[in-house]
């Protein structure tokens, strides 16, 4: 960039007269390159000023004979035209497509504008002489939001803050400078933050002067009249603005969209659009302000339109707006349990909460409805007391269907399961989607008592029931789940195969993905984990939370934070580790959620101990050690499996060994097989701590045989050098050689392989196939792989069909454990 010298002309509406225009863009030029265009400035001030393409040759050879001698011999020349989309003369697009048809070869043409110019651009992209930058292009990203905002504007924002604002002006620079300019000397910036929005008065100004007001009567009418949707299409717009017809408003968004004001296309078609956020904003704040009286009908037309083209979900939301409680209570009824599949518990809550309270307790059909978004969302107490409202008989089946889910998260398995098999006794046969509801939480409550062939059953019950249904939210759901109780057996190869069907799936539907898909994400990245691949472990927990997130199934979002504190634990970043957990710590403030409240007071305590606060650690464990007495459910054993890590780690093996003991019956019996592993490691290690070496090699020897098949890496690795140390010493005895080399290779250590690697390839994998087969088993597509290395999607699934042959595999999971069971990755 330092090469080039740039002229820049910066137009106004006074710059139409093609004289004046050519005088500027000489004079812009001449600021870089003195003698070009000398020979006609004189001339175009005359009152019978030379043709146009007349000065334009001879500024076209000034530049091209400067490109061959004088001072900046060879060095390029940039040409800017700011503010081009001022220009509305004829002749001088004319100009500039001659200058464009013309170009030297040193002279480079760049045209900031607005709107889409009426030059011949179709002709210089085929030519590949065109580079276009759109507002997408120029929207600041996460990163470069928190760059301008800290560094240049100094203000320290909160990584939260900053995805906030990010969001809120969707990257766009002026707004985000104008949000900066507005919080500079305020203490509470967050407040702020939360409440930035196109009313602001900076944004306010800027929106009105340099947009709203400059456009025709026709143009404002539609603006504000349409400016209550969240996305618009011509049938839409039309039925808003009671036209009988469709050209007007097709022609406005055409023109919207060409103009670039503020209007983003939602699909590929262009058939459906969205205002930019801020836009909106202002768009309502002015409705409000000159025609509130259009307000209610505009919602009501909307609503109408909606509901006629089966779109319930808008529906209801506009007759809300519209201030229609009947009618919208009737849509919200018809279209709740979907919405609830999909995610939308807390826009569902949000509606409901609209209505008054004695409003919603005369429709039992309501009262359910928000008891179950409050039970997804984490709110258990509340809804339980809002079920105590619900009294009709019609509604019992679905009041026992929320009551079993809220036992279920409670960690009660035997309550979950009673209260479930009672409403699906109460509930008709033919209400598929809330029987197959039903029985995914019912195989949710089957795995959490250490029923997986029952959990299984139900499960592949629920994805049955909701393909008939034609639910695919609730098929994604089930599916996802049963990928989780696999992996809880130790089926880790069968887990991750279940969760990419859950993306398969997802990837076949229009539109966003589902937030259970989030579900799905965090299966692969708990296998990912366990298989030692961190990155690919980080990468999927992200995703999956912020699919989840969406949603806010707590329970999930939970299981994602712990998961990307242990992520963090074993890469050391132990500040990471300790804003994931107290993420999940804010999310569950009560004991509505004993199983992960366990997995993470376990968490907390193996932080503590990487932080050197062992009495932190000591005092978790003391604290929540149970008696004799107390019953192993699935929560006390994650709990109780923390605190005898603890005590095995300070020293006090002989303390854990009976807690281990018990730990251990309980896991086998109720077929736990993943914490069967898990606690026959702690055991090992605690009979190594005794000097038992028999004992501890039997223990570990045992856990060996359960993880060789599935490739467990990370349940070892985790355990440190105690662990190593009896692995070297259980290969020197024969246990269990060509696994146990590999867990020390895991440790870093050489260790001489018991059994051929590379050799035993029908063909040596290429480089190219080694980096797409590195891609595959970090869990990315076909076409991610294909953006990730610049290549055709063909070209992947060739590579792929030819790493299949040379491993001798059928399936990508197979080839990621073929690949790690021969040390190529």
């Amino acid at each position: 960039a330092n090469q080039q010298r740039v002229a820049w002309l910066s137009l106004d509406e006074g710059d139409n007269d093609p004289a004046r225009f050519l005088a500027y863009l000489v004079a812009a030029l001449q600021t870089v390159e003195p003698g070009v265009g000398a020979g006609v400035r004189a001339a175009l001030q005359s009152p019978q000023p030379p043709p146009v393409e007349a000065v334009l040759v001879a500024v076209i050879n000034d530049i091209a004979a400067a490109a061959q001698g004088g001072d900046h011999k060879g060095r390029p020349y940039v040409l800017v035209l700011d503010d081009y989309h001022l220009v509305t003369a004829r002749p001088i697009h004319d100009a500039v497509a001659f200058l464009l048809d013309h170009l030297p070869s040193n002279l480079h043409l760049v045209i900031v504008t607005r709107a889409d110019p009426p030059l011949p651009l179709a002709r210089l992209r085929a030519r590949d002489q065109l580079t276009e930058l759109c507002a997408t292009d120029l929207r600041f990203s996460s990163s470069e939001a928190a760059e301008f905002l800290n560094q240049v504007m100094g203000l320290g924002l909160t990584g939260e803050d900053v995805a906030t604002l990010e969001t809120r002006t969707e990257g766009w620079i002026a707004g985000l400078q104008m949000a900066a300019l507005s919080m500079r000397g305020r203490k509470d910036v967050t407040a702020f933050i939360r409440t930035f929005s196109g009313s602001h008065r900076f944004i306010l100004d800027y929106l009105a002067e340099e947009v709203l007001d400059r456009q025709p009567s026709d143009i404002q009418e539609f603006l504000l009249k349409t400016c209550i949707l969240e996305r618009m299409t011509t049938p839409l717009c039309d039925a808003v603005l009671s036209l009988s017809t469709s050209a007007d408003s097709q022609r406005i968004l055409e023109y919207l969209e060409h103009d670039n004001l503020f209007v983003v296309p939602l699909d590929d078609e262009r058939r459906w659009y969205r205002y930019h956020r801020l836009f909106a904003d202002l768009l309502r704040q002015r409705l409000q302000r000159e025609k509130p009286e259009l307000v209610p009908e505009m919602h009501r037309r909307a609503g109408e339109w909606y509901e006629q083209n089966g779109l319930i979900a808008e529906a209801g939301r506009h007759a809300l707006a519209a201030g229609d409680f009947e009618r919208a209570a009737r849509l919200i009824e018809r279209a709740g349990w979907e919405m609830l599949m999909r995610g939308a518990c807390l826009t569902l809550l949000g509606w409901i909460d609209a209505f008054p309270d004695s409003f919603v307790r005369s429709r039992p059909r309501l009262g359910v409805i928000r008891a179950w978004c409050l039970a997804v969302t984490g709110q258990i107490d509340r809804a339980e007391s809002c079920l105590s409202n619900v009294d009709v008989q019609q509604m019992q089946g679905k009041a026992a269907a929320v009551r079993a889910y809220a036992a279920s998260v409670r960690g009660n398995a035997r309550h979950g399961i009673a209260f479930a098999q009672q409403a699906l006794e109460q509930l008709p046969e033919d209400n598929l989607l809330l029987r197959g509801f039903l029985t995914l939480n019912l195989g949710i409550a089957y795995s959490s008592s250490g029923e997986p062939e029952a959990a299984s059953r139900a499960l592949n019950q629920a994805i049955e029931l909701s393909r008939v249904a034609d639910q695919i939210d609730l098929t994604l759901a089930a599916t996802a789940t049963l990928g989780h109780v696999q992996d809880n057996q130790a089926m880790l190869r069968q887990a991750v195969e279940t969760h990419r069907r859950v993306l398969d799936l997802a990837r076949d539907l229009d539109g966003q993905p589902a937030p259970v898909v989030g579900m799905a994400y965090l299966g692969i990245a708990e296998v990912l984990y366990e298989w030692n691949d961190l990155d690919g472990a980080l990468c999927h927990v992200t995703k999956g939370l912020k699919l989840l997130e969406l949603g806010h199934f707590v329970t999930y979002l939970l299981f994602g934070h712990s998961l990307r504190a242990r992520v963090c634990l074993a890469r050391r970043v132990l500040d990471g580790a300790q804003t994931a957990i107290q993420q999940a710590e804010r999310l569950a403030q009560d004991d509505d959620f004993a199983y992960m409240m366990a997995v993470l007071g376990g968490l907390r305590a193996r932080l503590s101990l990487a932080q050197g606060d062992a009495a932190a650690a000591a005092r978790w464990a003391q604290t929540h050690r149970w008696t004799d007495e107390a019953e192993i459910d699935r929560a006390c054993e994650a709990e109780q499996m923390a605190v005898a890590w603890v005590l095995v780690a300070q020293d006090r093996a002989g303390e854990a060994m009976h807690l281990l003991a018990r730990l251990l019956e309980a896991a086998q019996t109720a077929g736990r097989i993943e914490n069967t592993i898990k606690i026959l490691t702690l055991q090992a290690l605690a009979f190594q701590a005794q000097h038992n070496l028999d004992g501890a090699l039997s223990s570990l020897e045992q856990a060996l045989l359960f993880a060789e098949p599935e490739g467990y890496v990370r349940t070892f690795l985790d355990e440190g050098e105690p662990m190593a140390r009896l692995l070297r010493c259980a290969l020197s005895r024969g246990v269990a050689p060509n696994y146990v080399a590999r867990l020390l290779a895991a440790f870093g250590e050489e260790v001489e392989p018991a059994s051929p690697a590379v050799e035993s390839l029908i063909e040596p994998l290429s480089e190219r196939e080694i980096q797409v087969l590195r891609l595959v088993t970090a869990g990315l597509s076909n076409p991610e792989i294909a953006q990730e290395l610049f290549i055709a999607v063909s070209t992947v699934k060739s590579h792929i069909n030819h790493i299949y042959g040379k491993l001798d595999v059928r399936s990508r999971t197979q080839a990621a454990a073929r690949a790690r069971e021969l040390n190529l990755l």
